[in-house]
């Protein structure tokens, strides 16, 4: 795991995020993985980088892994897990009705999968 900021994001990371893009936190900072694929597991919908902000600060906001997505004008927040197999992953996200899961390794980097 590395830490890609010193720091907790703030308000204008999260505007600066890009149509379709989005980000990983633990601990409030973003965060990169060497391997395995990160799943969502409970998810809240907002529609403005203030509201992202207040969640990030709140208890959720501190429980583990915390994904960002944005996509037509929604935030989407996934309290989100590392998974190891991508089978496993694939699995879980069935589960918690993801539509996708996202690869880390390098082979995978920014890699999404449909959980269909």
């Amino acid at each position: 795991m590395t830490y890609t900021t010193n720091r907790r994001i703030n308000v204008r990371t999260i505007r600066n995020i890009a149509e379709n893009g989005g980000l990983t936190l633990r601990n409030g900072k973003i965060v990169e993985y060497k391997t395995g694929w990160q799943v969502g597991i409970k998810g809240i919908e907002v529609k403005t980088a203030e509201e992202v902000s207040r969640i990030l600060h709140s208890d959720l906001g501190r429980k583990g892994n915390i994904g960002i997505w944005y996509s037509g004008g929604i935030y989407y927040i996934d309290v989100s897990k590392r998974i190891t197999t991508k089978k496993d992953a694939l699995t879980i996200g069935k589960l918690m009705n993801q539509q996708s899961i996202y690869g880390w390794a390098p082979r995978k980097a920014g890699q999404l999968v449909w959980c269909k």
